[in-house]
């Protein structure tokens, strides 16, 4: 199946007022899909108990080495021209840090350090 499949897939299984937004050049593999589902059945259960009163435990859930979510934001209206006014999850690569830098070929180690995993 085509990531866009996916991201259909995955925005059926959200809450109506939360966007997924996929910031990835990749296709998806069958299992990060599985591993996105398992993580926004998390999400949903965290969801209908606090709804965007608090944040998740865990904000930057790693899906896979390419890959991860980011809940970091969802209790927040997107300010960016792309879905603006939205409650966004990101679905993000690892080599894209939180500082603005970029990572290529990402070790399993330096993704260790990085998340603290």
């Amino acid at each position: 199946m085509k990531t866009s499949k996916y991201l259909i897939e995955i925005q059926k299984r959200l809450p109506d007022d939360i966007i997924i937004q996929n910031e990835t050049s990749f296709e998806f593999t069958e299992d990060e899909f599985v591993s996105i589902l398992t993580w926004i059945k998390n999400f949903n259960e965290h969801y209908r108990i606090f709804g965007k009163s608090e944040q998740p435990y865990i904000k930057f859930p790693i899906i896979s080495k390419r890959l991860r979510l980011d809940f970091g934001l969802f209790n927040y209206p997107n300010e960016l021209e792309i879905n603006k006014g939205g409650f966004i999850i990101y679905i993000s690569e690892n080599g894209k840090l939180l500082n603005g830098t970029t990572k290529k070929n990402i070790t399993v180690k330096e993704l260790i350090t990085t998340w603290q995993l």
